[in-house]
């Protein structure tokens, strides 16, 4: 008998042995298990070797076999894995992995099957499918993929799309399929009509409108989708309608109103606050939140306490505590401390837009108690949330700096593999929440709260104070609860520039200098990155003019040197990329991306498929706004000494 290709040898048979037995060696079950047990010896036997020889493990030929070797490694093994058909079957498929390794996986497949990334995307998306509900969160990661794509080249794939519609088992794949298709067709018309009848379809349907990307296509379903509301012959439908109806720009308030209604008379109450969520808070009206917020709190007040741990209860518990602060003050704080009295304490924290900082500072929780903090990104940029233990700010940040970006073993990025890391999320991409859910430590203290993406932390933070009780530590600390911002501008600072020139607290100045982060982008005589322009002569370049100076601190924008320029990429089958140009020739452009050597990466230029110049600096607005004046003055004449404290404080 010939051995199977890849696998050991079966040893013959004694020739005592029944010649019948034969039957049971062609047995492809038999084959199977005797392929996947030589597999697994072999893969323990190099499990035993240093991390460079585990890259040289034997993979059978086999694809059963091969799956279960290659299934046996963790996130990081398979990366480090030489590449072949299986191992980018792996890639793809993998959950946890960034997506850079599954738009890799999908060119070495269409490399080696001679096809293209978007058929082994949609092949990949079939095979997910089949493995079941375990697979969801890997189709999620699969689904800005696919729909980035450019509405041509879905239309190509039509006929895949609609074969994954209708072969699915999960209705996830099927409206991810569903708003390819959308996408393709650039309206919602023709599924429309052929789902219309069918319930079962409708709402699969429904569900994908959330994920079309083009505002206009979604606008566009509107009359279509607004009616269905209320369908009370078909719930399903009907749930469907109001996720669908969140998501469709131009009728925001009407459809906050329209959904609220549903969430006070218990008729959809979770349905409708996931869908409330969705709506951009700006388009909150005032005027029901009210009735809304006291429509949940009886609702959470009737809940058993031994019900108050599940996402439900958590999810209207946060959305009341932000309804909450769009009531007049007196009022909306006697909603809170009822509200803190229930669960968990729920504290949503938001990225500001372009200042790179939380908009909180500080928040309270109490000791041993449930905790859940809801990340809400919306800035332009990656962000997470660490929860470090005491004093650990400054280890847990210089070591996230020199972390390349390899996920963990929980798939998040920029994450120190320390144990003064007590909690973290992993990276939230724009407009996306994450939350992280844990108990609050028994030890009373500040413990730091971090973004650990290179060049964010020493701005991007705050304090989670743990505390006995929290309604006695607010009512002691009020005026120390949140810093004060106050939005300067030119004119307010100009008449008292030459406070800036004696007598300063330089060491304060150079305290703020590293606290606001210029130390992470600009380099200051012996401190700081060199990713931002050089500030040691930065005052001869302006001729000394503290005015001016400062001009470039309060609008960063106004004026952006040419080497210090973003761009934004967009990639061929990948996110778009934005960063300062290093240098580049005529295959490759070299870019930063954050004030991080690890963060400078060489992009080809056969992969960018457009370049657009950007007029916003990569400085934050607002960068002094939550100083006084005199620690604005003490920052500027720290400028001006260019680093060197000793000589300027003698000079004056």
């Amino acid at each position: 008998m010939a051995p199977v290709p890849g696998a050991s040898t079966i040893p013959p048979e004694p020739p005592s042995r029944p010649p019948r037995t034969l039957i049971i060696v062609h047995s492809p079950l038999y084959l199977t298990r005797s392929l996947i047990i030589s597999a697994a010896l072999l893969w323990s036997s190099g499990r035993s070797q240093t991390n460079d020889q585990r890259t040289n493990f034997f993979l059978p030929k086999y694809p059963v076999a091969a799956a279960y070797v290659l299934g046996r490694l963790s996130n990081q093994e398979l990366i480090q894995a030489p590449r072949s058909e299986f191992v980018y079957v792996a890639l793809l498929q993998r959950a946890g992995l960034d997506r850079k390794y599954r738009l890799e996986a999908m060119d070495g497949l269409a490399g080696i099957r001679h096809t293209d990334p978007l058929t082994e995307l949609i092949a990949g998306l079939l095979e997910l499918d089949k493995k079941g509900g375990e697979m969801a969160a890997t189709l999620r990661d699969f689904a800005p993929i696919l729909l980035q794509s450019k509405p041509q080249e879905l239309s190509h794939k039509r006929e895949a799309l609609a074969k994954l519609v209708s072969e699915a088992q999960l209705a996830l794949t099927r409206q991810i399929a569903d708003a390819a298709l959308i996408t393709a067709d650039g309206s919602i018309d023709g599924l429309w009509n052929e789902a219309e009848a069918k319930p079962a379809q409708l709402t699969d349907l429904l569900l994908s409108v959330p994920m079309v990307r083009d505002g206009s296509v979604r606008s566009a379903a509107y009359p279509k989708v607004e009616p269905l509301l209320a369908r009370a012959e078909s719930p399903e439908v009907r749930r469907a309608a109001i996720m669908a109806i969140a998501s469709i720009p131009g009728h925001e308030a009407e459809s906050f109103k329209t959904i609220a209604a549903f969430v006070q008379n218990g008729t959809e109450r979770e349905t409708g606050i996931a869908a409330l969520e969705q709506i951009p808070q700006s388009f909150w009206p005032k005027e029901t939140a009210a009735t809304l917020v006291g429509s949940l709190l009886d609702h959470l007040q009737h809940v058993p306490a031994n019900e108050r741990t599940g996402p439900d209860f958590t999810s209207a518990l946060q959305f009341a505590t932000d309804l909450a602060a769009l009531l007049p003050p007196d009022e909306g704080e006697k909603i809170l401390k009822n509200l803190r009295g229930l669960g968990p304490t729920v504290i949503a924290l938001r990225a500001v837009y372009e200042q790179l900082r939380y908009d909180k500072s500080l928040i309270v929780v109490e000791a041993n108690k449930p905790v859940a903090l809801v990340l809400d990104n919306q800035d332009a940029m990656p962000h997470n949330l660490a929860i470090l233990a005491p004093g650990a700010l400054e280890e847990i940040g210089q070591a996230a700096e020199k972390m390349p970006a390899e996920p963990d073993v929980e798939g998040r990025l920029y994450i120190p593999a320390s144990p003064k890391v007590l909690h973290a999320t992993k990276l939230a991409a724009p407009g996306q929440k994450v939350q992280l859910a844990f108990t609050a430590p028994p030890e009373l203290g500040e413990y730091p709260y971090v973004c650990t993406f290179p060049g964010h932390w020493r701005r991007m933070t705050g304090f989670m104070v743990v505390v006995n009780d929290v309604a006695d530590y607010l009512a002691t600390h009020a005026q120390s609860a949140q810093p004060k911002l106050t939005e300067w501008k030119l004119q307010d600072l100009s008449p008292d520039l030459a406070k800036a020139a004696f007598g300063r607290n330089l060491e304060n100045g150079k305290k703020l200098f590293t606290h606001l982060a210029c130390a992470q982008c600009h380099k200051l005589g012996a401190e700081g990155y060199a990713f931002g322009p050089e500030l040691t002569d930065v005052f001869a370049r302006y001729t000394n003019d503290r005015n001016s100076v400062l001009e470039q601190i309060l609008e960063p924008s106004k004026v952006i040197e040419d080497r210090y320029r973003n761009f934004s990429f967009e990639i061929k089958n990948g996110e778009p990329i934005t960063g300062i140009v290093l240098k580049e020739d005529a295959q490759t452009v070299t870019i930063q991306t954050g004030p991080a050597d690890s963060l400078i990466q060489k992009l080809n230029k056969s992969d960018i498929e457009k370049r657009s110049r950007q007029n916003s600096s990569p400085m934050p607005v607002g960068l002094v706004n939550s100083l006084s004046k005199e620690e604005i003055f003490d920052l500027l004449a720290f400028l001006e000494s260019g680093g060197k404290i000793e000589v300027h404080e003698h000079k004056h």
